[in-house]
């Protein structure tokens, strides 16, 4: 794959300083608009990106702009004189305009709504005016849409005479006098119906829409459910107000996934591919969120201060905190994953949060109760056989001294018992907490991802850290020392 990119990048970029148009246009004609695109996405010369442009079918082009990086996009626009950059938006769909549009500089977005067609510039202005990521800035308002009382014949006639320019021609909205919505008819019930019929006696009822304002989320989840390949954007009033067609759900899908893996690990978005994105803009999307946890760490090094006499008196009890840490951290991580994928894929209804937690619940008794066992044998194993730590003839605490009563393998077993018992504890409270986190987090409107990884970490190290010595401090420590 890699050797055909070199090959295809050479073959290019030969084409190009050759000025061999036959090949150019033999490469666009059977080569994807994308591969091309990635294979010349390090030319910054505008007056090779414009040899492309000027000899090569307009059909090609439009969607090859699409492709290309933002920096070169506004070099071919800088370069563009007004009539290449009108038949540029003239093949091109509103929807990929307003995507390029807000990225590109505002003295750009100027020169393009200027030269852009009156009825294109009216359609991506109002795309322009719909918030991120809702169903609004992400549809596209070239489709095909007919009355009700179109005969199956002239429904054929103008889709022949208008899908060209369409995002789609395979889903057909059927609309009454008012524009509002009243079902849809599948390209291959349209040809196979009778050309007398109308579009009103083929079409499907039970058609599903979403709003304007809908979470793209939410939309990508409809298209999942309902299995569709397109999908009318309605007003409040049912008026259709565009489409969304499967094309658009894949690139909602990369980029919520995309967004929920940088939540996941304390990174901010990413909006470019790692190798292009500027170095400070690294270190910018990290620190914040670096400096953030280190600062809720506060919790834990408090609790850590207070109890600094136990671990002093007893050192052993540092060996295996570190042990302790991590497996809370990573059976709360566990959980909140699974629940914020499932809250992604909108798995939950109303009301099954109790469910949820029940279920959790009883999965974490479990994990609990074989993580507890595990860790009390192989804690024993470490300080017997290994030789890990040691447990000290005398312990301090408060202005008393104490003796050790057990020595040898009953000493040994009774730290084994606090390391397994504070973890049987702990991934009971870790998985309760990285169950309830992400629903506490959609309730208040914030990403759940947000709440996995690094936050339930910080938030299961404190509850850890206090269990273990308060375990060790009234339970474990009486029964070792008196």
């Amino acid at each position: 794959m890699e050797e055909m990119e070199i090959d295809l990048k050479e073959r290019v970029l030969s084409a190009l300083e050759t000025k061999n148009v036959s090949e150019l246009r033999e490469i666009f004609d059977t080569i994807p608009n994308i591969d091309i695109a990635e294979a010349l996405d390090e030319v910054t010369d505008p007056a090779l990106l414009l040899f492309i442009f000027r000899n090569v079918n307009n059909d090609y082009t439009a969607d090859f702009f699409q492709e290309l990086t933002i920096d070169q996009q506004e070099l071919l626009i800088n370069a563009f004189s007004d009539k290449q950059l009108i038949e540029l938006l003239d093949n091109s769909f509103a929807d990929d305009i307003v995507d390029s549009l807000e990225e590109l500089p505002a003295n750009v977005v100027s020169r393009i709504l200027k030269v852009c067609p009156k009825d294109m510039r009216a359609d991506v202005n109002r795309l322009l005016n719909y918030k991120d990521d809702t169903a609004g800035s992400v549809m596209t308002t070239e489709y095909i849409s007919l009355l009700n009382k179109t005969t199956v014949k002239d429904a054929i006639k103008e889709i022949r005479q208008k899908g060209r320019d369409a995002e789609t021609v395979y889903t057909i909205f059927v609309r009454d006098a008012s524009r509002t919505l009243v079902g849809t008819v599948d390209l291959d019930d349209l040809i196979f119906a009778k050309e007398t019929e109308t579009l009103e006696d083929i079409m499907n009822l039970d058609f599903v829409t979403c709003s304007v304002n809908d979470d793209q989320e939410a939309v990508a989840n409809m298209f999942k459910r309902y299995d569709l390949t397109a999908m009318a954007v309605t007003t409040k009033g049912g008026k259709i107000a565009g489409i969304i067609t499967v094309d658009d759900v894949v690139d909602i899908i990369v980029e919520e996934a995309t967004e929920d893996m940088a939540h996941m690990n304390a990174v901010s978005d990413m909006e470019d591919p790692y190798l292009k994105t500027p170095i400070l803009k690294l270190v910018w999307k990290c620190v914040p969120w670096i400096v953030c946890l280190m600062l809720l760490q506060i919790g834990s090094a408090f609790i850590t201060s207070s109890f600094d006499y136990l671990i002093e008196s007893c050192a052993i009890l540092a060996v295996f905190s570190p042990l302790i840490l991590d497996a809370g951290g990573n059976s709360g991580g566990q959980t909140t994953t699974l629940i914020v994928r499932s809250i992604a894929l909108d798995e939950f209804e109303k009301g099954d949060f109790k469910k949820v937690i029940w279920k959790e619940f009883r999965v974490a008794l479990i994990i609990a109760l074989i993580i507890g066992t595990f860790a009390t044998l192989w804690t024993f194993f470490e300080i017997s056989v290994l030789g890990i730590g040691s447990i000290p003839e005398t312990i301090e605490l408060g202005n008393t001294v104490h003796n050790v009563t057990l020595s040898g393998v009953a000493a040994n077993f009774v730290v084994s018992l606090l390391v397994g018992t504070t973890l049987l504890v702990t991934m009971i409270v870790s998985r309760m907490i990285g169950c309830c986190l992400p629903f506490l987090a959609k309730k208040i409107h914030v990403d759940p991802a947000v709440m996995c990884g690094p936050f339930t970490t910080t938030i299961v190290d404190v509850v850890s850290l206090l269990t273990y010595f308060l375990m060790w401090s009234y339970i474990f420590a009486p029964l070792l020392f008196k």
